[in-house]
């Protein structure tokens, strides 16, 4: 079994269902992130799986809540 705190660059790695727990998302929309660009994995393991940078995960958190900046154009 891996290990769960895989390291890159001295930066530890988070598996898929880690980060879905982290983000409160489901397996589907984490690969749609993938897709889309928003969140791809740092890397993949010989088997070909998925590992993501924490501080890539934290920082993609960290977008999701802060509130939305509104144009002023549409604010006014």
């Amino acid at each position: 079994m891996a290990n769960h705190s895989e390291r890159a660059d001295g930066e530890r790695l988070l598996r898929p269902v880690q980060v879905q727990r982290l983000l409160g998302i489901a397996a589907s929309t984490l690969w749609s992130y993938g897709k889309a660009g928003l969140l791809t994995p740092a890397q993949r393991t010989a088997g070909g799986h998925a590992r993501y940078r924490e501080s890539e995960v934290a920082a993609f958190r960290a977008r999701l809540s802060a509130p939305a900046e509104v144009p002023a154009e549409v604010a006014a």
